[in-house]
């Protein structure tokens, strides 16, 4: 088993922008709202869609959300810049991270919910010494495992549709294709509707 060491190791730990949700502007999901992440453990945190505040930068994609309180420890990396809630954490690595061993933190935090709870002890003073295995004992088989997942689902798809009648997503997604190509053409494919049964 690889060391343990506090969170706090591994990533600077702020507290958030701690915004009430009823004074800002709510908006809808355009590529200019930001993200307004609260304290559920669903939707990755999202509440709602902003604008931006005056005078307040929201954070960068790709951080850690940690909810506090409510459901305590919900973990969750975040896609696009995003504004926080009350009782929200953001977790930044201090090295650079791939998506998938940020991924893996979050599951090592949420691992230790059972030491909070709701309306008891709550993660606002501790959360930065929980312990989560050292930047090194991320296993080896982490790094990757979104592309191996990718190309497995794309093969999975590939098949369902030849055993469907037609050769369908095979001219459109190789699967020797890069993760990310293969993604764009499987999201570009036409649907077939099936016959009710």
């Amino acid at each position: 088993m690889s060391e343990r060491v506090p969170l706090n190791e591994v990533f600077d730990v702020a507290h958030g922008n701690k915004l009430d949700l009823n004074k800002m502007v709510v908006r809808g999901p355009d590529p200019d709202a930001i993200a307004f992440i609260g304290r559920s453990g669903e939707a990755n945190g999202l509440a709602a869609f902003v604008g931006e505040v005056l005078g307040i930068k929201p954070y960068e994609p790709g951080l850690i959300t940690v909810a506090l309180g409510g459901s305590a420890l919900a973990s969750f990396v975040q896609p696009r810049r995003f504004y926080t809630a009350q009782n929200v954490d953001v977790l930044i690595p201090k090295a650079p991270m791939s998506l998938e061993a940020k991924l893996f933190y979050c599951l090592c935090i949420e691992a230790n919910r059972f030491r909070y709870s709701t309306y008891g002890r709550e993660a606002n003073r501790t959360l930065p010494t929980v312990l989560v295995p050292a930047r090194d004992g991320v296993p080896p088989w982490i790094e990757g495992a979104n592309a191996r997942a990718l190309s497995e689902l794309c093969s999975d798809l590939t098949g369902l549709s030849a055993s469907h009648g037609g050769s369908g997503m095979d001219d459109r997604v190789k699967i020797r294709a890069e993760p990310e190509e293969a993604m764009k053409a499987l999201l570009k494919t036409p649907r077939k509707r099936r016959p009710a049964e």
